[in-house]
């Protein structure tokens, strides 16, 4: 009866041990994973971010306003599109930098021609109307546009300000 009961505290002893083992492991992985969490804005990005790269995100956003640009709009049916009259439209053209400030005020009659052949070529009515712009298919259409007549990404945002139909 002494060599049962001297392996059931062997047994005893050897699962408190890896009950222990299991318990410091899984206070370690959580306690990492805490601090990752709390400490994760001050550790370097995976992708290669500077400091300087991020001051540069922080830098204040600069508006360009294209005013009063004339889209004429056409809506299509089938093969065959029809004139329903003529957009005003003013856009702010919302940059971050000087350098990027620069490029966009070099570039305006390039950028005012591709805003008004996107926008009169591309389908942007509101979905049930025919007669109202959809702002934020229009903002997204005129950034791509914008950024492929720049070459790169200078472009932080395009806000519509003010739309107003005159009917044909």
């Amino acid at each position: 009866m002494s060599d049962n009961s001297k392996n059931i505290q062997d047994e005893a002893g050897g699962s408190a041990k890896g009950l222990l083992i299991l318990g410091l492991l899984g206070g370690l992985l959580i306690g990492g994973g805490l601090a990752y969490y709390f400490l994760k804005d001050q550790l370097p990005s995976a992708n290669g971010d500077s400091a300087a790269e991020q001051e540069e995100d922080l830098e204040p956003l600069q508006a360009v306003r294209f005013e009063r640009l004339t889209v004429p709009i056409y809506v299509g049916s089938g093969s065959k599109s029809r004139y329903i009259g003529n957009f005003f439209i003013n856009i702010d053209v919302l940059v971050r930098g000087n350098d990027n400030l620069i490029a966009v005020r070099r570039s305006e009659p390039q950028l005012q021609h591709a805003f008004i052949s996107a926008i009169s070529n591309g389908d942007l009515m509101s979905e049930g109307s025919s007669q109202q712009l959809d702002l934020e298919k229009t903002s997204r259409l005129l950034k791509a546009k914008a950024n492929e007549v720049l070459g790169s990404n200078a472009i932080a945002d395009i806000s519509i300000v003010e739309a107003m139909r005159i009917p044909n």
